[in-house]
């Protein structure tokens, strides 16, 4: 009888030790699983590889160069540029090395920058020698972005304002099939939405902040995913970066 009451006596205390045992273990590790899950699940998905070229001239490599913007923004990607001052489309067109640098990048997008004012002031020239391009960028098995430029103080006069540029683009992307980067619609909004920042100067050359809005519009356009959030702030303090990521997401619809 005794030996029967010591087992069962054994039994409760080994019992109890294995019920303490996994009381312990769910306060020592449970939090720390539960925390792991939660940082994977909310963690932001990869952002995928991309080679991107950008053709254009000043506007493009004021401030380092936008390509340096949208590497700080997706760090995987490869970026370049072919961006003399001045320079037009027909000009590029003609320019031997940017058709090579198109055919010979195995770029995934190519994008398009005009000068500032020739889309308003010479519509045809633009949409003729954008159209070249984009045949050759599509040859090459890249996708086309048309840079919609923003508004010059200088030649609002002249018709070169956001409505007017707007228009132009997003006729001429409908009707060559390509996407368009609303870059000059974000400087619209965010200056809407915050006066205080001066995103370019009296003859549209971009002053900081409107290269980082700029490459954070272009990164929603080609990786298709929000800027918002990403830690990347081109040495602009917090609260520019945060205005400038949502203006670009918004404009974007995300």
């Amino acid at each position: 009888m005794g030996f029967i009451v010591e087992r069962t006596r054994s039994g409760f205390i080994n019992s109890l030790w294995i019920k303490l045992a996994i009381v312990l273990f769910a306060i020592c590790f449970l939090p720390v699983m539960i925390i792991s899950c939660s940082s994977t699940a909310g963690a932001p998905p990869q952002i995928t590889t991309k080679r991107i070229l950008f053709i254009g001239n000043s506007y493009t490599y004021f401030n380092d160069g936008i390509d340096k913007h949208i590497m700080g923004l997706a760090p995987n990607s490869h970026s370049a540029r072919i961006a003399p001052g001045g320079v037009t489309l027909e000009g590029h067109w003609r320019n031997s090395n940017t058709l090579n640098a198109i055919r010979t990048g195995n770029w995934d997008f190519v994008v398009l920058q005009e000068q500032s004012q020739t889309p308003i002031f010479n519509t045809e020239k633009f949409s003729e020698y954008a159209s070249r391009l984009n045949e050759e960028i599509k040859k090459s098995g890249a996708q086309t972005v048309l840079f919609m430029t923003w508004e010059r103080p200088d030649s609002i006069q002249y018709g070169v304002t956001t409505a007017n540029i707007y228009r132009t683009f997003m006729s001429l992307g409908q009707q060559i099939g390509v996407k368009v980067a609303p870059v000059g619609q974000a400087f619209s909004l965010a200056l809407q939405k915050s006066p205080g920042l001066i995103l370019n100067a009296s003859d549209g050359h971009p002053t900081l902040q409107g290269t980082y809005l700029a490459a954070c519009v272009f990164f929603g356009i080609i990786f298709e995913r929000s800027p918002v959030g990403n830690p990347y702030s081109a040495g602009l303090s917090d609260a520019d970066k945060n205005v400038l990521q949502h203006v670009a997401a918004q404009v974007l619809g995300y």
